[in-house]
């Protein structure tokens, strides 16, 4: 999981300030504009590089959500309405006819559902916190799991409840995972620097960027043995 810097309340859309100081003690529920919704994912999209705040996956308007970091809870969260509160998480609902969806109940396969969506309102580490990445360590086989390092057992309690919670090891996300790494792999043996397959182009960051990093440790580390 990347670290996101939080946002500040002066940085949400204006469009979205506006409508906060038209409804004053009202809930994220009321929020029904759909040009104000729109203003408010796209900025939480283009500040997070175009990357899920979770799993690190592509995403854009028409796969993401805005995801609540404290949970509404019904809407009894008293921070429904802060920006500093909101994400953008990828997995948007798919229409009820969608594939997605089981033919008799209209429930979302457990093999698609992950990030927002799974967590409810379980907790889970925050993308704003800065040890979010320290928390996991990323295989080859595309799994993550809790750091090894990890010596707090809160820490590694929370690691182990985000990766259930969120659901980050469904076989999608396994899969694209162990390609991005081994992408990763691919392009340094090649000769492209480590400083270019991770670099921001046109305001996006490479998709499972945490997982690529650390196919560039295990690289660089081999890469330094042999030298050796």
């Amino acid at each position: 999981m990347r670290h996101i810097q939080q946002p500040l309340e002066s940085e949400a859309p204006d469009s979205f300030k506006a409508w906060k100081r038209a409804h004053k003690g009202a809930n994220y529920s009321r929020l029904k504009e759909r040009r104000v919704k729109l203003a408010l994912k796209e900025s939480l999209i283009e500040r997070q590089k175009r990357l899920c705040c979770y799993c690190e996956s592509r995403i854009g308007m028409d796969n993401s959500h805005i995801e609540h970091i404290e949970p509404q809870l019904g809407g009894f969260s008293a921070k429904t309405l802060e920006y500093s509160n909101m994400a953008a998480s990828c997995i948007k609902d798919p229409p009820k006819d969608s594939a997605a969806f089981t033919d008799d109940l209209g429930i979302m396969h457990d093999s698609l559902l992950h990030c927002g969506h799974a967590r409810g309102s379980n907790r889970v580490v925050s993308p704003y916190d800065p040890k979010c990445e320290t928390l996991f360590s990323y295989s080859f086989s595309g799994l993550v799991k809790a750091n090894p390092e990890l010596g707090d057992p809160d820490d590694i309690e929370l690691a182990r409840q985000s990766i259930e919670f969120l659901r980050l090891n469904v076989s999608t996300l396994v899969s694209l995972r162990k390609l991005a790494m081994f992408e990763t792999v691919r392009m340094l043996s090649s000769g492209i620097s480590a400083d270019d397959i991770l670099r921001e182009i046109n305001g996006r960051l490479p998709p499972f960027i945490s997982a690529a990093s650390a196919a560039i440790r295990a690289w660089s580390a081999g890469a330094g043995k042999k030298s050796a």
